[in-house]
């Protein structure tokens, strides 16, 4: 089963679909075909708004409602920050570092210098807790300098935001009254596919992967690519990515039998191949069964 929100993000800009690489003759063709298999009429406007933002929002929705009749302990937001979670709170530790608490400290001495000289106490011991207090204060500016330092050489690590993120609460060993937040899977949105932005996603798991304290979150793109070439630099990675969910797969696969068949052209029947051994391999899987899987976590 399709996304039940797909046909809503689809119009002809030009003449083009909106899912076509207008530079790529072959993509304008297969897009026409496959739109026509989804039942798209030809003088559909698409989308006033950036489709991928409006993809986003309307598969969070459908997500949420999902949840709701089914797995009402999980939790769907979009673009929230790795450390959040607790596989990744770890990645915060540095940046909280950076604080202010040498300025508090620092404060609270001036504080305490003015409040002495005030106070009914002898010289001798008036100076002697003047210089006391400003060696600490020396010494917390000379390590708090050495910190920033130090700092500023270990770097931080960071990832760019999922587009969206399923997660369920878990208990916090440390402190009870505060339940965590475990991030169960994490998906990476794009309408269509170029060289660049299927890289992005492939980074970003293996990062993923790497930083993770825990167990690794489900990891999947979701897109709505037509081209089986373009789909395969995400779905045939090396597990950085578990999966690509198609917008509308039974569509597609209808398309490229329609666009492939009646030929011997072996580019056309290069591309019907490709397609069906993604698809076989289950390395593209239809959107329902990313629905099934959310819902069962």
């Amino acid at each position: 089963m399709p996304a039940p929100f797909a046909s809503s993000l689809c119009g002809y800009r030009d003449g083009r679909p909106n899912t076509s690489d207008k530079g790529d003759a072959g993509s304008v063709a297969l897009g026409k075909v496959f739109f026509e298999a989804m039942g798209i009429p030809a003088d559909s406007i698409p989308p006033a708004e950036a489709v991928g933002n409006l993809m986003a929002s309307l598969m969070s929705s459908d997500l949420e409602k999902a949840i709701k009749e089914e797995a009402s302990h999980l939790t769907v937001e979009p673009e929230k920050p790795f450390p959040n979670f607790e596989q990744f709170s770890h990645l915060n530790a540095a940046r909280e570092l950076r604080g202010d608490m040498a300025k508090e400290v620092a404060k609270a001495i001036d504080d305490l210098r003015k409040f002495s000289s005030k106070a009914a106490m002898d010289t001798e011991i008036r100076e002697k807790l003047t210089a006391h207090l400003d060696k600490i204060r020396d010494e917390i500016a000379s390590t708090e300098s050495r910190r920033r330092e130090l700092l500023n050489i270990l770097g931080e690590e960071s990832l760019l935001k999922l587009d969206i993120t399923v997660s369920r609460e878990m208990a916090n060993p440390v402190d009870p009254s505060t339940p965590l937040q475990h991030l169960v899977a994490g998906f990476s949105l794009k309408w269509t596919l170029r060289t660049d932005r299927a890289q992005d996603c492939r980074s970003q798991g293996a990062k993923m992967a790497a930083l993770r304290r825990g167990r690794m979150p489900h990891f999947a793109a979701v897109t709505m690519e037509p081209r089986p070439a373009m789909l395969a630099l995400l779905g045939r990675g090396s597990g950085d990515v578990d999966c690509v969910y198609h917008l509308h797969l039974p569509a597609l696969s209808e398309a490229i039998d329609d666009y492939c068949s009646g030929t011997k052209h072996k580019a056309r029947l290069a591309i019907r191949d490709n397609f069906r051994r993604l698809r076989d391999q289950r390395r593209i899987r239809d959107y329902d069964e990313l629905r099934s899987y959310v819902t069962t976590l």
